[in-house]
């Protein structure tokens, strides 16, 4: 019977915190939406888009960013190369100031800078471009750009099948962290939420911090822990019950 309420309270566990994350990219999902929309209206005209036709992004923006389940600290699109008429890249991108206001944030795009803001080789970009599927990266530290320690959501944007950027939003872990514990806290013994490479998100236990990497020890006690793949992405996060009481 015991073993029967482990199972479950990992399911429900894992049920939650899947609700939040696709919550997140449903966000996502309509702000896609709207620059295909864009796209289409501008190749009705016989018009390659410039930066000017970007301005409906920001109301879908602003609904990402107010939304009260989740705190955002940015959102946004990240285009291609070559996407847009006036310029070569270009990220269209607001955050939040510490005064709660919404603002756009401006990057250093020119490559001869040494404070190039290079995100064609970001893994929050190539791998949704490279898979064609949602992607979770993180936690890292956005050096040059916000300098927060921070979870990335992504999501590719095709039109007429040709990549044309991602749809993104960055959560502090700091604020995301919280939630997951909450949800970590269902399970009786020692929980945990891990990335691909088996670094910890939360924990709901002080054994374990953010960020610490849990790979080897994992693979040490395998054979009785528990572990629930979450929601399909091209970024694998688990639920991992271990066969030790929460302390």
């Amino acid at each position: 019977m015991a073993n029967e309420m482990s199972a479950h309270e990992l399911t429900q566990c894992a049920a939650l915190i899947n609700a939040s994350i696709s919550n997140v990219f449903k966000g996502l999902e309509a702000l896609g939406a709207q620059v295909s929309s864009i796209w289409e209206q501008q190749r009705c005209k016989a018009k390659q888009p410039d930066q000017g036709d970007l301005k409906p992004l920001l109301a879908v923006v602003r609904r990402i960013l107010d939304s009260e389940s989740l705190k955002f600290h940015g959102a946004g699109v990240v285009f291609a190369p070559g996407e847009l008429k006036d310029c070569e890249m270009h990220l269209q991108w607001w955050c939040r100031t510490q005064q709660e206001a919404i603002q756009p944030l401006k990057l250093n795009l020119n490559s001869r800078s040494d404070r190039f803001y290079d995100y064609l080789h970001m893994p929050w970009y190539t791998r949704p471009q490279q898979t064609r599927r949602p992607s979770i990266e993180g936690p890292f530290v956005d050096l040059y750009g916000t300098e927060q320690y921070i979870v990335a959501f992504s999501l590719p944007i095709f039109f007429d099948d040709r990549f044309i950027g991602v749809a993104a939003a960055d959560i502090s872990l700091h604020s995301l962290e919280p939630l997951l514990v909450r949800s970590l806290m269902r399970i009786s013994n020692e929980a945990l939420l891990l990335n691909a490479e088996g670094r910890v998100l939360a924990a709901n236990t002080s054994s374990w911090l953010a960020g610490d990497l849990i790979r080897d020890t994992l693979n040490q006690d395998m054979e009785h822990s528990r572990v629930l793949s979450l929601i399909d992405t091209s970024s694998y996060w688990s639920v991992v019950e271990r066969p030790a009481p929460r302390i």
